[in-house]
């Protein structure tokens, strides 16, 4: 269990994580080729995170084929697999792994960025380095941490036992903001759990207590305070 600091959990506001997706096109008006290209690549994985609610060790394992432009989706042929365990003897022992694949989808504007991103490559990985081999899930934190940083929205919110930080802004807090803002806004919770790769049950245990934008919004519309201030129109004179 992480120990929290002052400043306590909150997740990502959706302005927030809609500013980090557009934070790569800051560019310098000098921009080489490369620069342009990694930029590129940049904004179509951040979308892509806080898009498909994947997460970020499935979203480097796909490869081009995966990706259906038609239907704006994306195959994911290699989930996060599900340990089944039996009770054998009194004792808790594993007996297997299942995964099974899922499809994931992204908006319009994220299609058009990726057929500008491959340039007609039809094979290899989605997501490339520099160096053009499969990006790193290390590499792939650096990148997040890079423009959470350049939009001034990072921040350290706590600590874990071994010492090491817990950031606001990761892969992980923002594919959990991805599916967090879609079931805010209306979704079928059903369903993006589906899109997620895991069940209701595991949003109740570990996605809930992230639903910091919700509660602020609550709170602010029904208390009866905040409903004074705006019906009375009381300025303080």
């Amino acid at each position: 269990m992480a120990r929290v600091d002052n400043q306590s959990y909150r997740g990502l506001t959706e302005d927030e994580c809609v500013t980090l997706c557009s934070a790569p096109r800051r560019l310098p008006s000098d921009a080489s080729r490369f620069q342009l290209w990694k930029h590129l690549r940049d904004e179509i994985l951040i979308r892509l995170i806080y898009g498909t609610f994947a997460r970020i060790t499935e979203l480097l394992r796909v490869d081009v084929p995966d990706v259906d432009f038609k239907y704006c989706s994306i195959r994911i042929k290699h989930p996060k697999g599900k340990a089944i365990f039996k009770i054998v003897d009194g004792k808790r022992e594993h007996i297997e792994t299942v995964s099974q694949e899922r499809n994931v989808y992204y908006d319009d504007c994220t299609r058009d960025l990726l057929i500008r991103y491959l340039e007609g490559r039809k094979k290899g990985p989605l997501i490339v380095s520099s160096r053009g081999k499969r990006l790193s899930s290390r590499e792939a934190e650096r990148i997040v941490d890079h423009y959470a940083r350049t939009i001034d929205i990072q921040k350290v919110i706590g600590h874990a036992k071994n010492g090491r930080e817990n950031r606001l802004v990761t892969c992980k807090a923002l594919r959990e903001a991805g599916e967090r803002h879609t079931d805010v806004n209306g979704a079928d919770r059903d369903a993006t759990a589906r899109v997620a790769g895991h069940t209701v049950r595991t949003k109740e245990l570990y996605y809930k207590r992230g639903n910091f934008e919700e509660d602020r919004r609550v709170v602010r519309k029904h208390h009866p305070l905040m409903r004074e201030k705006e019906t009375t129109g009381w300025t303080g004179n």
